[in-house]
């Protein structure tokens, strides 16, 4: 009997019967694939059958290990079809598909992984959806296998209340998501030897290429009204947050500033700290800060971030929000509106996940540091880690496709893109320029392209298409991998190095075979000029 191999994880939600069929779903392909790669061990002895449209997926990840020691040992049949197929609809190409695999003989008592995406099930409608699930039944009775169905894309919760009905067809479903930094599991139910678990939640953490789970804190989250706290009305908040004269409620109090506002956290329970942001504040060391006081007092606390004339970008907004800061103001607000803002949070409880700590968020903020032009298909491999590190903030990213107009050279629009925020790839296959803007929103991409580009887009391209869901992000990245794997596409790297010519570069030079007495380097000596006074006639 087959089982997951993610310690931590009560026993009876590790099991994994034959001749059953359970449901993965996640919003994202890696998240799906590292799952159903727990269960792939090191010392596997049965066979496993693979059938997905991103069958290299499952041999690219770092938890891939296991399974390619099986595949090399003959132990793993993997099956790719295509995810746009003309022919026939995904309800028939399912069919075929596990007709085909039935006549292995090797499917007996086997690990069977069925990877299909939302894009494919979106063209049958609900009633042929649960046909496909019925499928899937005859097929594990038939062959006594072990069948886990994948799904995976930005549709994947529609389908998740669907299964969660057809609970007869399926021994046990999971929904896998990341809220910002934090991997979490709800085990929508789950049948085991000694009965069926259901409505269960733990929290994820990747370590050593392995899944590590722990009861998530999401489930510690007290009742209200179960605590009457003495402070819940008592506002802090720094100086510089309102203007100048200011008169406030009662239960008001001013400090000096941030560091002074953090000192007050320790012996305060349900009180609402009002942090501000200037141009000269670390966003670092208060993101530091607030998960601090997070974590030492509690879900009670209430921590604002107010900003004064600084630039909270939308990265630094998803950092905050993921380190247990309840709200941020993002413009300096009028006083009475920052009072109601505050009134609104007051008697509620910070209820999202926290990361185990800071570093453990801020690791993928290190993978967006390179920006710029890139070879093409280093490209597509770094937007696929800008984008799975945009996953775990909680941030946005869009992937803008811009055709260029015939008989254009793609070296002349290059020259015109000037890019200089960290996180913005640029690159150019055939006539088509790729332009990732990291941490941009969709409706924020015409302005951002008119700080890149300083020139008419329509001077240039025919047509600019977008794409803002990282799922389909980072399928488009791998489709392009896929389809200029054996082509040539121009690198224009060295046309597009900065001309640095005219810089210094202090070099010894070789001065033995220099003639001191050539003219050039003669000195001839003048005697000083002799002054000439000037008289003005009248």
């Amino acid at each position: 009997m087959h089982q997951l191999n993610i310690s931590g994880l009560e026993p009876f939600a590790k099991e994994l019967q034959t001749a059953s069929n359970y449901a993965v779903l996640a919003p994202q392909d890696n998240i799906v694939i590292e799952f159903s790669l727990q269960i792939v061990n090191e010392s596997c002895a049965g066979n496993i059958f693979i059938a997905s449209a991103q069958i290299e997926s499952f041999f690219e990840l770092p938890s891939s290990t296991n399974l390619i020691t099986a595949y090399e040992n003959n132990q793993v049949h993997s099956f790719s079809f295509s995810a746009q197929n003309k022919d026939f609809g995904i309800k028939e190409l399912v069919k075929k598909m596990l007709s085909e695999l039935s006549i292995y003989s090797e499917i007996t008592e086997s690990l069977v992984f069925i990877h299909l995406s939302t894009m494919q099930l979106e063209s049958i409608k609900e009633p042929e959806v649960e046909q496909l699930m019925e499928y899937f039944t005859k097929f594990t009775k038939r062959t006594n296998a072990t069948l886990l169905l994948l799904v995976s894309g930005p549709e994947v919760v529609k389908y998740r209340f669907l299964i969660r009905r057809l609970n007869k067809l399926f021994d046990g479903s999971v929904f896998i998501d990341n809220d910002a930094a934090i991997r979490t599991i709800d085990y929508d139910y789950w049948r085991h030897s000694t009965g069926i678990l259901a409505n269960e939640q733990y929290q994820l953490v990747f370590k050593h290429n392995k899944l590590i789970a722990k009861q998530a804190i999401g489930n510690e989250v007290e009742k209200p009204g179960s605590k009457n706290f003495f402070d819940e009305d008592d506002v802090w908040l720094v100086q510089n947050a309102v203007p100048e004269g200011t008169k406030l409620p009662a239960h008001y109090r001013i400090v000096d500033d941030n560091k002074d506002l953090y000192k007050k956290g320790p012996r305060i329970e349900a009180a609402t700290l009002v942090f501000s942001v200037t141009r000269y504040t670390d966003l670092k060391q208060l993101a530091t800060h607030c998960f601090e006081l997070r974590k030492h007092c509690g879900r009670w606390l209430k921590l604002v971030i107010q900003n004064v004339d600084g630039i909270i970008r939308h990265q630094d907004e998803c950092l905050f929000l993921t380190l247990g800061v309840n709200l941020i103001l993002y413009s300096f607000s009028e006083p009475s509106r920052l009072l109601s803002q505050i009134q609104s949070i007051q008697g509620f409880q910070f209820s999202r996940p926290l990361p185990p700590s800071v570093e453990h968020v801020l690791q993928y903020t290190e993978n967006t540091f390179s920006k710029g032009y890139l070879p093409f298909i280093e490209f597509t491999r770094q937007v696929e880690i800008h984008s799975n590190s945009a996953v775990n903030l909680g941030v946005s990213g869009v992937l803008v496709k811009l055709e260029l107009l015939p008989r254009i050279d793609p070296i002349h629009p290059l020259h015109l893109f000037h890019i200089k925020r960290e996180g913005d790839l640029l690159s150019v296959a055939e006539n088509t320029i790729y332009l990732y803007l990291h941490a941009c929103r969709e409706n924020d991409v015409d302005n951002a392209i008119k700080h890149l580009f300083k020139l008419e887009i329509s001077d240039f391209f025919v047509q600019q298409n977008l794409m803002s869901e990282h799922f389909y992000i980072q399928q488009e990245c791998k489709q392009l991998r896929r389809f200029y794997k054996d082509k040539s596409v121009i690198d224009y790297s060295e046309q597009l190095t900065e001309n640095n010519s005219y810089e210094f570069a202090p070099s010894f030079i070789n001065n033995s075979a220099i003639d001191i007495d050539s003219p050039e380097l003669v000195i001839t000596e003048r005697a000083d000029a002799t002054p000439i006074v000037m008289k003005l006639r009248m």
